[in-house]
């Protein structure tokens, strides 16, 4: 079994609410100390809302005009859009309201600014396409402004744009991860023909890709104890003409015990340089009743992805 990455549990704990925390950091590469004091809970949603049943996931972030602007996931009985919060010292954030709804679901809010423009590329699955936002009004309104890849219904687009290299990283629906790269962002995007990608657990995107020394790392959900359970932390390797995603820090996120609004699991992470600090926006699950389901297919599949990924 040490040939495996690890064996995943066939009874996970149910998936609950999510909510989002936010934090400084002097360091990246170490696991951060979770604050339970900064953390926009999904009942503090119910409130701003003045409704039940909703909750945020999702965060990115942005500061312009030394203002944070943390985007999110707002999820309730309906389809998903997007919400935006504003802090004006990266904390005690103030809900603003829902700045993109579309008839279909969206997720994954990456916002991102390119020679002078602000755009967002969420996850559009539901469409087939991959679609790209840009703001007529930052940060309230934004419209569609490219179709970036097209007739592929892909999970968490995660996209690197650099002077060397412009890359977007996503799933299928099957956990098969895939890679596309493209002269410019609105360039013509093609699957990277110098990348093998793998399959089944530690796929997906968790966030967007950050810099740190002169290497590039994106975030990846780590599914061992099921949907949205933990982050590890990937490095962008091109060496000899070949891309790879290497895992550098294995649960860099994970279930908090001591945190009850996390106790289940993270799946989302943003981290950026502020000043001389770094600034973090994650989510985490909560599961109160300590409830749980058995999962035999993913765990078996799981099994065979990494069999699979060991001789590729």
């Amino acid at each position: 079994m040490s040939t495996l990455n690890y064996f995943y549990p066939f009874v996970n704990p149910v998936v609950g609410k999510w909510s989002v925390g936010y934090s400084y950091a002097d360091e990246v590469l170490k696991k951060p100390i979770i604050n339970q004091e900064n953390i926009i809970t999904y009942m503090e949603v119910d409130s701003f809302l003045n409704k039940t049943g909703h909750y945020i996931a999702d965060p990115f972030f942005m500061r312009e005009n030394d203002l944070f602007y943390l985007f999110t996931e707002l999820k309730g009985e309906n389809e998903a859009g997007i919400a935006l919060f504003t802090s004006a010292e990266g904390e005690n954030y103030e809900y603003k309201g829902v700045v993109l709804d579309e008839n279909f679901h969206l997720s994954f809010p990456q916002v991102f600014k390119h020679k002078n423009e602000y755009y967002m590329l969420p996850e559009t699955s539901q469409t087939g396409n991959v679609i790209l936002y840009k703001s007529v009004d930052f940060p309230y309104k934004w419209q569609k402004t490219d179709t970036l890849i097209k007739n592929r219904n892909l999970k968490d687009p995660a996209i690197l744009l650099s002077e060397d290299l412009n890359l977007i990283v996503a799933v299928d629906e099957h956990m098969q991860q895939y890679m596309f790269t493209a002269d410019s962002l609105t360039g013509e995007w093609k699957e990277a023909e110098n990348y093998t990608g793998r399959l089944g657990n530690e796929t997906r995107p968790g966030g967007r890709f950050f810099e740190l020394n002169g290497n590039h790392y994106l975030p990846i959900q780590d599914r061992r104890y099921g949907y949205g359970s933990a982050i590890s932390i990937f490095r962008l390797s091109n060496k000899d003409n070949h891309l790879e995603l290497v895992r550098e820090q294995k649960e860099y996120l994970g279930p908090q015990e001591n945190i009850k609004w996390f106790n289940r699991g993270m799946h989302q992470l943003d981290i950026q340089k502020v000043g001389p600090e770094y600034y973090m926006v994650y989510d985490g699950d909560y599961n109160r009743t300590g409830e749980t389901y058995f999962q035999f297919k993913r765990s078996l599949k799981f099994v065979y992805s990494d069999f699979y990924n060991l001789f590729q």
